[in-house]
């Protein structure tokens, strides 16, 4: 992984295996609050990417659909019990809000959506077909651009906005980093 002077993340070319494990990753590190853009051609991943977040949000993954007909899927919090030292903690984890802007026409016909009213500490929202509305997003969010190689390979690089995305991403790429020193030993 390369990480360019802009705070441009370059995850490279990856499997569809490690492509879904790093989109689970940065879910179980979104705490609610963020916005996720996802900027890619028809079939380079955007809707797996949501899939595999949703999943590392602890939302089961196959109940993730493409809002592209109804543009908008939510999928409430969750909480979930954890063992801590014996005693038993409630977990509350984010829900998802799902925007699919491919088939919205207009910049008034996005701002009709309201995006905005769906952003708050509690949800992450992600966004598949952002164009109109990237000038609309605030911090915290990341760009996430993805590109079809083949069909079991995605490019990905990733863009973070705000002091919280630029954490998440250097923890990230901790992480990574880590596994594939695991990985050669």
């Amino acid at each position: 992984m390369e990480r360019g002077a802009e705070e441009i993340y370059e995850l490279g070319e990856l499997d569809l295996r490690e492509f879904e494990r790093i989109a689970k990753k940065i879910g179980e590190m979104l705490e609610g609050g963020e916005t996720v853009l996802l900027f890619g051609d028809l079939g380079s991943g955007k809707t797996t990417f949501v899939k595999s977040m949703a999943d590392g949000l602890g939302i089961d993954r196959d109940y993730v659909r493409s809002p592209t007909f109804n543009i908008v899927n939510s999928y409430p919090r969750l909480s979930s019990r954890k063992e801590d030292n014996e005693n038993p903690v409630e977990v509350e984890r984010p829900g998802l809000i799902h925007v699919d802007l491919y088939r919205v026409e207009s910049e008034e016909e996005m701002l009709d959506l309201a995006l905005h009213d769906l952003v708050d500490l509690d949800t992450v929202v992600a966004v598949e077909w952002p164009e109109l509305y990237v000038k609309y997003v605030s911090q915290p969010y990341l760009i996430v651009r993805l590109e079809h190689c083949d069909e079991s390979t995605r490019s990905v690089r990733i863009e973070p906005h705000g002091r919280k995305m630029k954490s998440l991403l250097n923890r990230l790429v901790t992480i990574i980093n880590e596994d594939e020193r695991r990985e050669g030993e």
